[in-house]
């Protein structure tokens, strides 16, 4: 393969990579499987034909296909103004490899029950949460993402773990000794 080849089938990978990731966070954010696709697939269109839009290899672009999914799935709840559960294939995976079958269950429950906690956070919570602790974006990429100020990543990302923490505590998860 040549330098040009390998570069091209590189930027293929990480560009299938982001938009399984943006199909992710389309997904959870609207709770359905059609809108998200949808809105990941007209994302790309508008990535690929807006001439604002960053190069595909450039590092930018993925926070800024993030900010249009996120936008385009809010538009969607707004106009819909529904939030119905759906399962996820992504936050449904099987069992993790355990060498205790009992440890495998309760990793799995686990699992579970933070992902229905999440399902009970509001979009704001939901999606910060997402993006940093689901996709890894850095603090600055979120408020990029987000159109907030970096302080404002870091207090709203608290306030919403300090929720998710809760409804857990609720549900009886011990979380660090404290129940």
């Amino acid at each position: 393969m040549t330098k040009v080849e390998d570069y091209t089938q590189q930027i293929s990978e990480e560009f299938v990579q982001c938009r399984k990731q943006a199909y992710s966070l389309a997904v959870r954010l609207l709770n359905n499987p059609d809108d998200a696709l949808e809105v990941v697939q007209t994302s790309i269109e508008k990535g690929l034909n807006h001439p604002g839009a960053p190069a595909l290899d450039h590092p930018e672009f993925k926070p800024w296909l993030f900010t249009v999914v996120r936008n385009k799935s809010i538009d969607i709840l707004r106009r819909n103004k529904r939030l119905p559960h759906v399962e996820h294939e992504e936050f449904h995976t099987h069992a993790p490899r355990a060498s205790e079958p009992e440890k495998a269950l309760q990793d799995l429950q686990l699992k579970e029950t933070i992902e229905h906690a999440l399902d009970q956070l509001n979009t704001e919570q939901k999606e910060i949460i997402l993006l940093r602790d689901y996709h890894n974006f850095s603090y600055i990429d979120i408020a990029k993402i987000l159109g907030i100020a970096k302080g404002s990543v870091m207090s709203r990302l608290h306030r919403a773990r300090m929720a998710l923490r809760e409804i857990l505590i609720n549900q009886g998860v011990s979380l660090g000794g404290q129940s």
